[in-house]
């Protein structure tokens, strides 16, 4: 008997220590009001532990930078929620402001393109070339990119000439240079097109006398 009674008190003492080591634990950062309110059944709440998820939530947005009324992430290395929502919408002003350069290069691009585009020249004129007497100038154009050349011939009222003719166009402007054979003479001939016509003037340097000037005028055959 006297053997069971030890053992009894042994296990009594054993659970004495340890809802004493609990109750010291419990206290350990706690005031002394706050463990005899406890003591009464009077729990007072640790700010560092919210109760409801609004709170939680709080907590994470002031701790972390997380601004949960905002769909978006946090950019950068902010932390600041306000610093967040002025750097998103800086990126959209920048992506706005760099999509809309591209597409006025873009667009400046094309028109810079269409408008170096020459008009095409290629077909069978006949000039009339006007100053003290007329000329007629007949002419088959070839054309690559800006670059025109052609053969014909030209009459003056009595000879008739075999004529090689090269230049260039830039838009509706043709430059023309036609050399005839025989009695060599140069005609440097500076037209605007405009359709199957053509209208402007032209130089003509023989190879001996003056020089002298006239306008000029053609048409380009059609097919039927």
């Amino acid at each position: 008997m006297r053997f069971k009674d030890l053992f009894g008190l042994s296990l009594v003492l054993v659970a004495l220590c340890a809802s004493n080591a609990q109750s010291i634990g419990d206290s350990i950062g706690k005031s002394v009001d706050q463990l005899i309110d406890e003591s009464n059944g009077i729990y007072s709440r640790d700010p560092n532990f919210p109760e409801t998820p609004r709170e939680s939530r709080m907590l994470w947005s002031k701790e972390r930078g997380i601004n949960f009324t905002m769909p978006s992430k946090l950019s950068g290395n902010s932390t600041n929620p306000e610093d967040s929502k002025m750097s998103a919408q800086t990126n959209e002003r920048i992506q706005y402001q760099t999509a809309s350069i591209t597409k006025k290069a873009q667009t400046s691009s094309s028109q810079a393109i269409a408008g170096s585009q020459a008009i095409s020249v290629v077909g069978n004129w006949t000039f009339g070339l006007r100053d003290s007497k007329s000329r007629v100038l007949a002419l088959t154009l070839f054309q690559s990119d800006n670059a025109v050349s052609g053969t014909g011939t030209i009459n003056d009222g009595g000879d008739t000439q075999e004529v090689a003719a090269a230049g260039s166009i830039q838009g509706d402007k043709l430059s023309l240079n036609a050399t005839s054979s025989g009695y060599v003479n140069l005609y440097q001939l500076v037209l605007t097109i405009n359709g199957n016509l053509a209208s402007g003037e032209y130089r003509a340097f023989p190879i001996s006398g003056e020089p002298w000037i006239g306008l000029a005028e053609g048409m380009r055959a059609t097919s039927d």
